[in-house]
């Protein structure tokens, strides 16, 4: 069976060949690349060319915390820079030759910043003073620091425990409801934007006479919906690169997993989605007609993704199994959330069911309105158009 049996196939191939040539669409993809990139990777870069921040000391026992501070700094360490006294420590501070100086107190120690101290910094001075002088005070007692605290830990026992930490969870969360409400919005405009020039141009009735109107359909939902996919690769390519130069593959772990149930959520949501955006084109006449005609399919989008994105955890549990919702919520609890296996198949299936609805609709109501010109027409009109 070759292409010519296939009708589909040909306008797929069309709409892939005619966005690649697409220098909007391409550089478009280029942008959010480059900004996928550097999100993750400039900041790692900045931190490791920035070298070790410099503290100053006056006295021995100072030079000592501050080493005890470099093994709590994340690796990157502090480097300890002699100075006479405070007066000198005070200058050094001020002219920025250091971040920062300890310097001895009233009891303990006092750490000297011009208009603020790093949080970093003061966290880790403040855990070393203790170390240090912890072990101090023990060997003055006759005990070793660790029969000193004997019977001070303190263990965290989750009852729900989530595979990511809740910062990291929560960013992933909206991260994936976010390429998924952006990709299938923009895809979706411009499968809308594409239908209408086509009945603009009146290239649409060249079409139609070739080919089959639900091939038409077809060949734009499946071209758009692999291009879409391409995005997505060219995504996830760029946050690996991050994720590996900043050292943070371990999430990988996590997240590998459910990526490929997010390609299957994915791909029928917007396949579902498509075939409302290429009705909305059909529906009107003119450009300027699809603020009206786009509108219920950005209010598909908006409403689940702020759903998924704010609402509680009951709120978000049963917007997973909502279709079209789903693809955006379902993902993220199973990062964030200890979910069973039946969860997502359940909600793949309901999903399903809705998008062969959906699309199934969306055929009908394309077939009847794609070569309807002149005026713009209404959903209602459209609906009573497939009955009549």
């Amino acid at each position: 069976m070759n292409a010519l049996d296939r009708p589909w196939v040909l306008i797929a191939e069309r709409e892939v060949t005619t966005k690649l040539r697409d220098k909007t669409f391409v550089g478009s993809t280029v942008v959010m690349l480059l900004i996928v990139i550097a999100a993750t990777i400039l900041p790692a870069v900045l931190a490791g060319n920035s070298g070790p921040s410099k503290i100053g000391v006056v006295d021995e026992s100072g030079a000592k915390v501050v080493q005890q501070a470099s093994t709590t700094a994340g690796g990157k360490g502090y480097e300890v820079v002699r100075l006479a006294d405070r007066s000198a420590a005070t200058k050094a501070v001020t002219d920025g030759d250091v971040k920062a100086a300890l310097l001895p107190g009233d009891d303990g120690y006092v750490v000297l910043g011009k208009d603020h101290v790093d949080s970093g910094i003061e966290s880790a001075l403040r855990e070393a003073v203790a170390s240090v002088g912890t072990a101090a005070n023990a060997a003055k007692a006759g005990l070793t620091p660790a029969e000193l605290h004997v019977g001070t830990k303190v263990q965290v026992d989750l009852l729900k425990p989530g595979p990511l930490p809740d910062v990291v969870s929560q960013f992933v969360n909206v991260g994936l409801a976010l390429v998924f409400y952006m990709t299938a919005l923009g895809f979706g405009m411009m499968i809308a934007q594409s239908v209408v020039q086509e009945k603009e141009s009146r290239v649409v009735e060249i079409l139609a006479a070739a080919v089959p109107i639900r091939s038409l359909l077809w060949g734009k939902v499946l071209g758009n919906t692999a291009l879409a996919l391409g995005q997505i690769v060219i995504i996830a390519g760029a946050s690996l690169i991050g994720l590996l130069a900043t050292d943070q593959a371990a999430i990988l772990e996590v997240v590998a997993p459910v990526a490929g149930w997010f390609v299957v959520f994915f791909v029928l949501g917007f396949v579902a989605l498509a075939g409302l955006w290429a009705v909305a084109g059909s529906l009107a006449t003119r450009q300027e007609d699809l603020g009206s005609t786009t509108l219920p399919g950005q209010m598909i989008l908006m409403i689940p993704f702020f759903f998924s994105v704010f609402a509680g955890s009951s709120a978000k549990t049963v917007a997973s199994f909502v279709p079209i919702a789903s693809s955006m919520s379902m993902p993220g609890r199973m990062l964030t959330e200890d979910v069973p296996v039946w969860q997502p198949l359940v909600a793949i299936a309901l999903l399903l069911a809705a998008t062969v609805l959906i699309v199934r609709m969306g055929a009908r109501l394309y077939e009847r309105t794609l070569l309807q010109t002149g005026r713009r027409l209404g959903y209602r009109e459209a609906l009573a158009l497939e009955r009549g």
